[in-house]
């Protein structure tokens, strides 16, 4: 049997794909949830998720950009 390194993940640690998932499954969690009060702590929790996902994303934006030769 072979042994798994704790620290592999299927989804790398701090990527952008690390929180795209996060994002869609708190938004899944948040539509599933009864409780007004955990409704209320999923909600700012994906708020935290997209506000960081929003941040990677335009990094990316830029990065791409910045790489592109201008076209004449």
């Amino acid at each position: 049997m072979s042994e798994m390194n704790s620290n592999q993940y299927v989804v790398p640690h701090g990527t952008i794909k690390e929180y795209r998932c996060a994002v869609y499954f708190e938004s899944l969690a948040l539509w599933k949830e009864q409780n007004p009060v955990y409704r209320a702590n999923i909600a700012r929790q994906l708020a935290d998720l997209a506000a960081t996902l929003a941040e990677l994303e335009a990094e990316a934006a830029r990065n791409v950009t910045a790489f592109r030769s201008p076209t004449s």
